[in-house]
């Protein structure tokens, strides 16, 4: 898969290496005419010189898988190629990230980025050859995050993914927005009151707000669309919070880690949302 002129992704099978382990191998080419620095593009916050960044849905089970990291220091178990991000034209990069490894049922997982539309139907196979390191290495506990179904109801507003740590709610972006629009509508104001009230009860003091679409339309339309809406929902709760010290981080990924098969109507409603995340 090629982002814009610059740089293309090709993504392998996601293999199942033992000891309840995955390995993710991916490739990233420079197809430009100049020198690109891969730097930061899939670290999404972490170390600038991984794909740390990158995940796997299981959307059979509503589940992520992210990176494992080990146990010593707690990085990321993959690739660093902090040795080698300068890529020359025609040049690429091999690298691997390793995942706790689905269930013997899941034979396919959608990878996401921040930096490319996903990976959809990415087939998980059992490995041929060895890869002991990797499988026998002293990791942490694996984390791996339940994507919670909407609730049943008329409204279908809200679903939630927690953590020991963390709260993070999902907002129906069909319910706070109109189509293809980014100013709040009315019916906005109560669920948004309700966040902003969990978010005084809680201890953070960084709110995360990102804003997602379907993957419908292009990345032209859906990247500036969900910006816009995760802005509008960091204006509205700088508004209702009434806790001091607070600070906003607002962020749009298009189409970009979707948590439901997009190939349905439903899933698509669930993959259109706003995600405020905070630490308890």
């Amino acid at each position: 898969m090629e982002v814009g002129p610059l740089i293309q992704f090709d993504v392998y099978p996601v293999q199942r290496i033992g000891n309840g382990v995955a390995l993710l191998n991916m490739t990233a080419t420079n197809n430009a005419e100049e020198e690109v620095n891969f730097y930061q593009v899939l670290s999404k916050g972490g170390n600038p010189t991984t794909a740390e960044g990158v995940s796997l849905i299981d959307t059979t089970n509503s589940d992520k898988y992210l990176p494992l990291r080990t146990a010593e220091d707690e990085t990321c178990h993959c690739s660093d190629w902090s040795d080698d991000k300068d890529i020359e034209p025609g040049g690429s990069i091999d690298f691997w990230v390793a995942y706790p490894e689905p269930p013997d049922d899941v034979s396919v997982v959608t990878v996401t980025t921040n930096a490319s539309p996903d990976f959809l139907d990415v087939p998980v196979v059992d490995a041929e050859g060895s890869n002991d390191e990797i499988a026998e290495a002293d990791v942490a506990d694996p984390e791996i995050r339940e994507l919670s179904s909407y609730e049943d109801g008329e409204d279908e507003t809200v679903s939630r993914e927690e953590s020991e740590d963390e709260s993070s709610i999902m907002l129906s972006s069909d319910v706070l927005f109109d189509v293809d629009e980014s100013e709040l509508t009315d019916d906005a104001d109560e669920t948004l009151e309700q966040v902003a009230q969990e978010i005084d009860n809680a201890s953070a003091d960084t709110v995360s707000i990102d804003g997602y679409t379907d993957n419908t339309g292009n990345d032209s339309i859906n990247d500036p669309l969900s910006e816009d809406r995760a802005e509008a929902v960091q204006s509205a709760l700088e508004d209702l919070v009434t806790r001091s010290g607070v600070s906003y981080e607002a962020n749009g990924h298009g189409s970009a880690d979707p948590v439901a098969d997009n190939s349905t109507e439903d899933g698509r409603q669930k993959n259109r949302r706003v995600t405020v995340t905070f630490e308890k």
